[in-house]
Formats: C-alpha cells, sequence, structure tokens
C-alpha cells in the first residue's frame, strides 16, 4: 500500500494500493520541508537492509538520485526525480557513500521497478539522467527553497529587565539577523509591543512589555527552537520564553 501525509489532517492517509505483483523495494518516503515540482515534497529511496514503518523518521545520507520525466493520465509532463539514500545506521550499506558503490545491477533494476509501476497505473516514467551525491543534494536544498512554508512560529521577547531597564537593542538586532539568515525573513512587532500579566507567587501581578517575532518557515526544527528557547531564557534572565507554533493555510 501507498501513503502519503496529510499536512491539514497531521496524519498518513492511504492513497492506493500497489499493483497486483509489485511491492516497493525498499522503503520509500520522503524528505520534510521540500517541495517538488510535482507539489509534493520530494522522493527518496532508502537503500538498506532493513523494513521500517509509515511515519519513521530516518537520518539518512544522500549517495545519488535518477533524474526523470513523467507523464501523467492526462497527458501532462513533469520532472519526477528519485533520491537515493542510505540511513546512517545501516550495517550492509555502510560503506556506500555513491552511485557506484551500490551492488551491480540495482540501479537498472530500481528504474525499471518505477517503470513498471508508473505504467501500471496509466502513467510513463522515463529515466533521463543518473546523478551523483552532490547534484542529488543540490536538487532537494533546490526543494527545500521551493517549499510551501505553512508553519508561524511566534517568540515572545521581553524589553525590560526585572528590573526595570531595557535590554541592549544589540541583542534584538542580532536575533533578527540569526531568524532572517535562517528562514528569509522575519516580522517583529516593535511600534505597539504586546503587554503580557503574569501572576507572581506573592500573589501580584507583573506586566511586561514584548516585542513578538515572527516566521514563517516549512518544517517546525524542534531542534532548533528549543535550542534557541534556552539561549534566549538564560540572556534575558528569564525562567521562560514563550515561543508557539501554528499551522497556517494561505487563502
Amino acid at each position: 500500500m501507498k501513503y502519503d501525509f496529510d499536512p491539514l489532517l497531521g496524519y498518513f492517509k492511504l492513497k492506493k494500493v500497489m499493483p497486483v505483483g509489485l511491492v516497493f523495494p525498499f522503503d520509500f518516503g520522503y524528505v520534510p520541508g521540500t517541495t517538488a515540482e510535482d507539489g509534493d515534497p520530494i522522493d527518496v529511496l532508502l537503500i538498506s537492509e532493513f523494513k521500517t514503518f509509515t511515519g519513521c523518521a530516518i537520518d539518512c545520507r544522500i549517495i545519488g538520485g535518477i533524474k526523470a520525466s513523467q507523464q501523467e493520465r492526462d497527458g501532462a509532463r513533469m520532472r519526477n526525480e528519485r533520491i537515493l539514500a542510505v540511513p546512517e545506521v545501516s550495517l550492509q550499506y555502510a560503506a556506500v557513500k555513491k552511485l557506484t558503490d551500490l551492488p551491480k545491477g540495482i540501479l537498472d533494476q530500481l528504474e525499471t521497478f518505477f517503470s513498471n509501476y508508473n505504467r501500471q497505473a496509466g502513467k510513463v516514467f522515463k529515466p533521463l539522467e543518473r546523478l551523483g551525491a552532490a547534484k542529488a543534494a543540490a536538487l532537494v536544498q533546490n526543494a527545500k527553497d521551493e517549499a510551501v512554508k505553512h508553519t508561524l512560529v511566534q517568540l515572545f521577547i521581553p524589553l525590560n529587565g526585572r528590573d526595570g531597564k531595557r535590554f541592549p537593542q544589540s541583542w534584538y538586532d542580532e536575533l533578527n539577523d540569526e531568524l532572517t539568515q535562517r528562514f528569509g525573513g522575519v516580522t517583529v512587532y516593535t511600534r505597539s509591543p504586546a503587554t503580557g500579566l503574569w501572576k507572581q507567587e506573592e500573589g501580584k501581578a507583573e506586566r511586561d512589555q514584548l516585542l513578538v517575532y515572527e516566521v514563517l518557515t516549512s518544517l517546525a526544527e524542534q531542534a532548533y527552537w528549543q535550542g534557541l528557547k534556552t539561549r534566549l531564557e538564560k540572556q534575558f534572565n528569564q525562567q521562560e520564553l514563550l515561543i508557539l507554533t501554528s499551522q497556517i493555510h494561505k487563502i
């Protein structure tokens, strides 16, 4: 069976049953945070000695790819590359760093599989070129640049310390530069800072003046945001900083 991830639901949905006699030769998935020419995340085939499960995240190294064109049932043509990768935990393929390291004949078999698979679906899959690791990695990077940004991240940063003194402007400039370089842009609410009311242990309400930083991204990188949160809490001497993420859908 073939499954597709539905970002609106946040679940994998059963898309279709494979034609009789066909099974994927290896686990078949996608690179999160990318958008290929067909509008879906870029496809990746994992060359390994084991099977995993739908939704399993795997750290891999790119060893190459298959550049191909695909003709749909309605006659429309598009590029449909297949990235080939090896899981970092693989033992059998631990020495495989490039396509020429693969067992003889395996690439021919993979191209034949995709051609037969698409033919039974009424499509035409035509391999055009076998790509080295560098070219395949460039395709993935391009697909990341083209990815639809559907995750909104908001950071609430205080303007003043507990003593009432304003934090250095350079701290905000550095954060702005970091987010801009990493995500291509950032919105900062500076003219009308948000006001936060926090209840202290003594029962008094503490009023904070906040700057709100907003970025749009295609992938919520939990490790990055957690590290940034810890660093900013220490820098601004805060018990906890608020960082929110939400899924957005453009109209």
